[in-house]
């Protein structure tokens, strides 16, 4: 089955891949695969928009095509260029061989054969639909911004002297934006937005379980714990999904349930990224005081999930009774 075949195989199929999320987000992912339209994933870094898009192809198994944008970035590097060796060592070949016209060679030249694709030509090319993943379109300036309405409305690309490229199977396009700048209008009446944030504490206990599911749940509500509070801290980068999960396996490979101020040399590594988050958590009772706030959110979270389980069960027992009764 296809997971464009109902929002509810969306859903299945990225929790299937180790992907959760609400089945809201679900449901959108499932509305732009159906009705071919990009999404435009917002919010902050490491929150997992990236992994979305990785998570959509490889639930699907199509190919992964990414243009990743950088301060700089020209139609070349996006759409691609001709290779010039290649032109000159043709025509340097068709001269001694004198086979061919200077009409034919400077036709032949300029032709699809001698252009070498970049991401964005590659996807619409493509025999077979594949994700585009269009990552950190916030780096780039509104001109190259531009540059891709042509593509995101119909589909199709005009490249200089090739002409006009149409795609036969529009690409699973994903836009991500760490809100470094607005991204114009144009491009967002164009796409499907969604705002993604961190995930909740339960959420982010559920995706480190998925990462060490040999580890205590114990471990898992004090790392969602961990990151809660990180996140509120005063950082130069906050802490990502997968940062968090590192620490998890860290933990795990110590045999540890938790993280102690004895710990704090050892594992700043994989939690404080620059030098000013180091020196920050190095200050006197900073990084105890983390740790002891991680310890209450984790406690909390457990509370609350001893609360909900505990009015389930009459619900499951009243669920169980009426069907035993219907059945009868």
């Amino acid at each position: 089955m296809s997971i464009f075949d109902s929002p509810e195989r969306t859903h299945q199929s990225l929790i299937d891949v180790g992907y959760l999320t609400k089945r809201e987000i679900s449901t959108v992912i499932y509305l732009a695969g159906k009705q071919n339209r990009p999404l435009l994933l917002e919010g902050p870094a490491g929150a997992g928009k990236t992994e979305l898009a990785l998570s959509v192809a490889k639930a699907e198994k199509m190919r992964f095509i990414r243009l990743q944008c950088y301060e700089g970035i020209s139609d070349k590097q996006a759409v691609g260029d001709y290779n010039r060796a290649l032109q000159e060592m043709f025509v340097i070949l068709q001269s001694k061989n004198q086979t061919c016209s200077w009409d034919e060679i400077r036709k032949e030249i300029i032709g699809r054969a001698f252009f070498i694709a970049g991401p964005l030509l590659e996807a619409l090319e493509s025999p077979e639909r594949v994700v585009l993943l269009i990552d950190e379109l916030d780096k780039v300036d509104h001109a190259f911004e531009a540059t891709l309405l042509e593509i995101l409305s119909v589909w199709e690309m005009s490249v200089p002297l090739l002409g006009t490229i149409k795609s036969t199977h529009p690409p699973f396009t994903v836009i991500t934006s760490n809100q470094e700048r607005f991204l114009g209008y144009p491009l967002r009446r164009r796409s499907f937005y969604i705002q993604i944030e961190h995930p909740t504490a339960q959420l982010e206990a559920a995706i480190v379980a998925r990462k060490t599911p040999n580890a205590s749940h114990e471990l898992h509500a004090f790392i969602a714990g961990f990151a809660q509070a990180l996140r509120a801290y005063p950082m130069d980068k906050s802490p990502s999904i997968s940062e968090m999960n590192d620490l998890a396996m860290a933990l795990t490979g110590l045999g540890r349930v938790s993280l102690y101020p004895e710990d704090k040399e050892i594992l700043l590594p994989l939690i404080a990224k620059t030098e000013g988050d180091r020196k920050r958590l190095l200050m006197k009772d900073g990084f105890e005081n983390l740790v002891e706030l991680a310890r209450k959110n984790a406690e909390a979270m457990i509370r609350l999930e001893r609360v909900e389980a505990d009015l389930l069960v009459p619900l499951k027992k009243e669920f169980v009774a009426a069907t035993r009764g219907a059945t009868a």
